[in-house]
C-alpha cells in the first residue's frame, strides 16, 4: 500500500506541497500554515446500509474456477465483517474487510448499498482510495457533502456503462467544468482482478483550475467535505447468475478491505493543527486573528478588513478594529470598507463617543480635541435652536436668548420658554434698569409700583421719567394723604437764555448792594468790585413768587467759557421764602466742549 500512495501523491499538486507547521516565519511575520496531511478516515466509524451476517449466511469466494465457501456471522467476532474493518489498521498478511450480503439476498442493481463516512469536521480532500477484497463493482459512485446536513453532491462516477447507469459521457473536463463530476469507464470497472482491486480518486486530477487553486474559491469548495458516501450500484459478474444457482449467487457480493481518505483538516491556511474542542469535536487552533471551527471568520474585534483565506503570497490575517479605546466590539461594514479601506465599524461606543471608530462625540456632546473626553453640551432645550453645540461648548441661541448654554434672557427680556424670551413691559417713567429675567417683574423707583412700575404709590402722584423717585409726594397741607395727577395743567418751562438782554437778572454783592449785569451777545457778566468780593446772580420776577407747581422739578444752570479755567468749580444756590432760607452747594454734572466753548452744567432738584 505504501508504494501505491507514493506514486499517487506525486501526481497531485495540492498534496505535493510541503506542509507548513508554523503560522509565522522566522521574523514573526504571518504566513500560510496548514495542519498535517493524514488519512482522515482512519479509525472513524462508517455507516453501512447493508452488512452480511444477520442472519448468518454462507458466501463463496471466486478465485478463477474454484469457489471457497465460508460463513458470515455478525454475532461471531471470528466471522463478522462489519464496517469497522474499513478504516482499521491492518497489514496485507492478515486482511480484514467489510462485506455486504450476497446476490442471493437481492444485492444487485437496481438496489444500491451505501457506505457513509462522517469526518467530524470539514477536510480538504486530496484523494479517496478504495481497496476491494473482491472484484471491483461494475458501477459505483462517490458523493460528498461540503457541510454537515447539507445536500449530497456527486464527486465521481465509475462504471463500465457510464451513459446507461449514470447518464454520463466522456470523463474529460473542459475549462469551467471544475465542479462537474466525471464518469470513469476504464479499468476501475473491470472484473479483473478478482481480489485486491484498487480504486483511487484524486479530487484535483484533470480539473482545469487545479494549478490556480489559491485563486479558485469554486475549487476550494470542491475539495471540501465533511462527509463521504460510497454508493455501490452494480456488481461485476461472469453472467452465470442467470441460472439462479444458489452457490453462484452467494459468490457475488461487495467487500472492501480498506477505505482511505487523504487530506488535511480544513483551516483555510490559518492554523497548523486540529484538536478536539470543548464539545469533543474537531476544530482548528486558529492563528492570524481568525476564529471559527475552520478559521473561517475573523476573531472578535478584528473586523477591519474582510476575512480571506491565506495564500502562498499573503497570510491575509484579520486586522484589529480601531475604536479609539472606546469600544470592545465591532462588525465588518462592506460599504465602509469600499469607501475608506477600513471596514471595522465599532459597536457600543463608550464615554459618549460615536462614529465608525468612536472618533467623534455622540449627538449633543462636544470636546475640544480628540484627547479630551466628550462633554454634554447641556444646551437649554427652550433657549437653544439645537441641542448640539460647537467644539467650544457654545450653543446656538434663539432670538433674545444668551449665555453659553442659551439659558439666560437678554437684558430687557424675560421668561425663557420654547419660543424664546419675551420683552420687558416696564414703564420707563417708574422703573429703573430692566425687568427680572425670570418673571419679567420690573424694578420700580421709590414712589412707583406695579408689575410694570406703571403707577404711583399711594400718597404720591405725577409719574415722570425724569423724576428719580418716579412720583412726587402729595402736598395737601396736611388735609389729605391721597392725591392724583391732574390733566387740567400743562407743564411750562421758565427759561433765561440771555439771547436779547439780561432778562431782568441783577447782581448782588456781600454788602447787600445790587448791581446791574453786563450783557453782550447772549452772555451776561457780573463784575465784582474787588477780588475778594462774592457776587450772586439774582433771579428776576418770573422765577420768584409762589412756585408750588414746580414741586419736584429741576433747576438747570449752565456756564460757557472759551477758557475752561474760567468755569466755576462749584455754585451756591440760595432760595428764600415763607420765612425760610435754603442754600445748596452744587458741583458740575458735566464738563464738555460744545461749539468751541467749554461748558459746566449744574442742576438742583
Amino acid at each position: 500500500m505504501a508504494s501505491f500512495l507514493l506514486l499517487f501523491l506525486s501526481s497531485c499538486p495540492l498534496v505535493a506541497m510541503a506542509a507548513m507547521d508554523t503560522c509565522y516565519d522566522d521574523e514573526g511575520r504571518s504566513s500560510r500554515c496548514m495542519p498535517k496531511f493524514e488519512n482522515a478516515a482512519f479509525n472513524r466509524t462508517i455507516m453501512a446500509s447493508n452488512t452480511c451476517g444477520s442472519p448468518p449466511e454462507d458466501y463463496c469466494m471466486q478465485t478463477g474456477s474454484t469457489r471457497f465457501c465460508h460463513t458470515c456471522d455478525l454475532s461471531d467476532p471470528e466471522r463478522h465483517h462489519n464496517a469497522t474493518f474499513l478504516t482499521d489498521f491492518h497489514n496485507g498478511d492478515e486482511p480484514t474487510w467489510w462485506q455486504s450480503q450476497s446476490m442471493f439476498y437481492g444485492v444487485q442493481h437496481p438496489n444500491s448499498i451505501n457506505l457513509t463516512l462522517h469526518l467530524g469536521k470539514a477536510f480538504e480532500i486530496t484523494y479517496v482510495r478504495l481497496k476491494f477484497y473482491t472484484s471491483r463493482p461494475e458501477s459505483f459512485a462517490i458523493y460528498k457533502r461540503s457541510e454537515e446536513d447539507g445536500p449530497w453532491q456527486p464527486y465521481q462516477f465509475y462504471s463500465g456503462s457510464c451513459a446507461k447507469t449514470h447518464a454520463r459521457g466522456a470523463r474529460f473536463l473542459r475549462p469551467g467544468d471544475d465542479t462537474k463530476p466525471s464518469c470513469n469507464s476504464a479499468k476501475f470497472s473491470d472484473i479483473s482482478p478478482l481480489t485486491g482491486g484498487n480504486v483511487a480518486f484524486s479530487t484535483l486530477e484533470g480539473r482545469p483550475s487545479a494549478y490556480n487553486f489559491d485563486q479558485s474559491p469554486v475549487l476550494q469548495d470542491w475539495v471540501t467535505a465533511t462527509d463521504l458516501l460510497i454508493s455501490l450500484d452494480r456488481l461485476n459478474t461472469f453472467g452465470d447468475e442467470f441460472f439462479k444457482d444458489a452457490k453462484v449467487l452467494r459468490s457475488y457480493f461487495y467487500a472492501i478491505s480498506d477505505f482511505t481518505v487523504g487530506g488535511r483538516c480544513k483551516c483555510n491556511g490559518h492554523s497548523s493543527e486540529c484538536v478536539a474542542g470543548d464539545t469533543g469535536k474537531l476544530e482548528c487552533v486558529c492563528e492570524h486573528n481568525t476564529a471559527g471551527v475552520d478559521c473561517q471568520l475573523c476573531a472578535p474585534f478584528h473586523q477591519d478588513r474582510p476575512w480571506a483565506r491565506a495564500t502562498s503570497d499573503s497570510a491575509n490575517e484579520c486586522v484589529k478594529c480601531n475604536c479609539s479605546g472606546h469600544a470592545d466590539a465591532c462588525v465588518f461594514d462592506a460599504e465602509q470598507y469600499r469607501s475608506t479601506g477600513s471596514g471595522g465599524r465599532c459597536v457600543g461606543c463608550r464615554d459618549h463617543t460615536a462614529g465608525p471608530h468612536c472618533e467623534t462625540c455622540q449627538q449633543n456632546f462636544y470636546r475640544h480635541s480628540p484627547l479630551e473626553p466628550c462633554t454634554n453640551c447641556s444646551c437649554n432645550a427652550m433657549g437653544s435652536v439645537s441641542l448640539q453645540c460647537d467644539t467650544l461648548g457654545v450653543c446656538v441661541c434663539r432670538e433674545h436668548v444668551r449665555g453659553l448654554k442659551c439659558d439666560v434672557c437678554e437684558p430687557g427680556f424675560h421668561s425663557l420658554s420654547p419660543v424664546g424670551c419675551r420683552g420687558c413691559q416696564c414703564d420707563v417713567r417708574g422703573s429703573v434698569e430692566v425687568c427680572s429675567a425670570d418673571n419679567g417683574r420690573c424694578h420700580c423707583k421709590t414712589n412707583a409700583e406695579g408689575h410694570n412700575c406703571d403707577r404711583c404709590r399711594p400718597g404720591t402722584y405725577n409719574l415722570q421719567e425724569e423724576d428719580p423717585e418716579g412720583c412726587q409726594p402729595c402736598f395737601c397741607f396736611g388735609h389729605s394723604l391721597v392725591c392724583s395727577s391732574s390733566n387740567q395743567h400743562t407743564p411750562i418751562n421758565i427759561t433765561s437764555n440771555f439771547l436779547d438782554d439780561a432778562e431782568g437778572w441783577t447782581g448782588r454783592f456781600s454788602d447787600g448792594q445790587d448791581s446791574a449785569l453786563l450783557w453782550k451777545e447772549g452772555e451776561v457778566y457780573l463784575l465784582p468790585y474787588s477780588d475778594h468780593d462774592l457776587g450772586y446772580y439774582s433771579a428776576p420776577a418770573k422765577f420768584l413768587g409762589s412756585r408750588l407747581l414746580s414741586y419736584g422739578q429741576t433747576l438747570w444752570i449752565r456756564f460757557l467759557s472759551e477758557i475752561p479755567g474760567l468755569l466755576p468749580q462749584s455754585v451756591t444756590v440760595v432760595m428764600e421764602g415763607s420765612g425760610m432760607l435754603l442754600s445748596a452747594q452744587l458741583s458740575p454734572q458735566t464738563d464738555r466742549l460744545a461749539q468751541g466753548h467749554s461748558t459746566a452744567v449744574f442742576s438742583l432738584r
